[in-house]
């Protein structure tokens, strides 16, 4: 049975729209297992070593696995809207593993100070979770200033194939009994990205487009 729990920290995207940030012990992707699209990232980015000495940052951090993973990263900055994922991260004492509380949506910068910082910025899930276009366009506005010069932005077709709205909800379980948790619904079919919108979000932000195997996606930083 699920109650959905109205008593919850809000904040706003910069279009008004009201977003989850409640720093509460709530559960969300810390015990499942790896999304195969982070996977296929983790995967991809060992193998060309294209990670390695480099300034990371990872939006949505689930089980930690990407941080957990990868070899030979320099700093991996992770943003999560659970604090049991921001825990679980933290207890697994990674060398320069750095996770903030944040709802990439909301309106302000996700970290401060970090301008022209990060060699890669992922994202499997691009628009996935976006409230409104206007948040979205101010998202892909941020990551860019955020980016060195030549940095990437990578994400997954396989990742934004699907929509989803994250709402807070009480459930019960044997074992749990009453526990705070993040559902995820259907959201809107707008938030899905096709690579042909892959392509025009590149154009628009004059990144340049370059698609790899498995469905990754590079929106490298011109310079």
């Amino acid at each position: 049975m699920l109650f959905y729990n109205n008593n919850f920290h809000k904040v706003y995207c910069i279009n008004g729209c009201e977003l989850f940030e409640d720093n509460k012990n709530y559960s969300y992707w810390e015990s499942n297992f790896v999304t195969s699209d982070e996977e296929e990232i983790a995967d991809f980015l060992n193998l060309s070593e294209l990670s390695i000495n480099k300034d990371i940052l990872h939006i949505g951090i689930g089980n930690s696995f990407l941080a957990n993973n990868l070899n030979n990263y320099k700093s991996i900055d992770g943003i999560t809207i659970s604090n049991n994922e921001l825990s679980n991260g933290q207890n697994l004492k990674l060398p320069n593993y750095n996770i903030f509380f944040k709802n990439k949506y909301s309106k302000g910068d996700l970290i401060k100070d970090k301008i022209n910082y990060y060699d890669l910025i992922i994202d499997n899930n691009l628009k996935s979770f976006a409230c409104c276009e206007y948040s979205f366009e101010d998202l892909i506005v941020k990551y860019k200033k955020y980016l060195k010069n030549g940095g990437y932005i990578i994400s997954s077709l396989k990742g934004m194939s699907w929509s989803r709205i994250v709402k807070p909800v009480y459930s019960f379980s044997l074992k749990k009994f009453f526990y705070k948790r993040l559902k995820e619904f259907d959201g809107p079919k707008t938030n899905l990205m096709s690579f042909n919108d892959c392509q025009k979000l590149s154009s628009k932000h004059n990144f340049t487009l370059d698609s790899k195997v498995n469905n990754l996606i590079f929106f490298k930083k011109n310079q």
